[in-house]
C-alpha cells in the first residue's frame, strides 16, 4: 500500500516528536526543519493531529507541539485516522462503489488479504516502536 503524502509527512511528524523527546514543546518551524516537511503544509497536519487529540499545541513564547499521550499509547491508526489515510472497509479498489464481497470485484480477495495485513500493522505499531 502506498500512503499519500500528507500520511508520510504526519507519521514523520509524530515519529520525529516520539524519537526526540523534549522538556519543551518544540516550535512547528523548528520541526518542518528537522523533518524536511513544507512548513505550511506541516502546519495544517499538526492542526488535524492536534484535533484529533494525538498532539497538544501551545500558543505564545514557548509554545509549540508534543505528543498528547507517551508514545506506547499512540498507534498508527490515530495518526493515519486524523489525515483521512486510513483505509475504509467499504471502498472498492476497482472502482465499483461501496465493496460487496456477496458480488466481489477482480482484485477483492487480494485486496481484503492487503487491507487486513495494513490494518493489522497500523492497529499494533505505535510512535514507541520507532523510536
Amino acid at each position: 500500500m502506498v500512503l499519500s503524502q500528507t500520511a508520510e509527512y504526519a507519521l514523520r511528524a509524530a515519529a520525529w516528536l516520539a524519537a526526540n523527546p523534549d522538556e519543551t514543546p518544540v516550535r512547528a518551524r523548528d520541526l518542518s526543519n528537522e523533518t524536511g516537511i513544507p512548513a505550511p503544509y506541516l502546519a495544517k497536519i499538526l492542526r488535524r493531529l492536534v484535533v484529533a487529540g494525538v498532539l497538544e499545541s501551545y500558543k505564545g513564547v514557548g509554545g509549540g507541539f508534543e505528543l498528547a499521550r507517551p508514545p506506547s499509547e499512540i498507534p498508527f491508526t490515530e495518526i493515519l485516522a486524523a489525515v483521512d489515510a486510513y483505509p475504509g472497509d467499504d471502498r472498492c479498489v476497482f472502482g465499483w462503489g461501496a465493496c460487496d464481497p456477496s458480488d466481489p470485484c477482480p482484485l477483492h480477495p487480494a485486496w481484503v488479504q492487503m487491507s487486513e495485513a495494513f490494518r493489522s500493522w497500523a492497529s499494533t505499531t505505535t510512535l514507541a516502536d520507532v523510536g
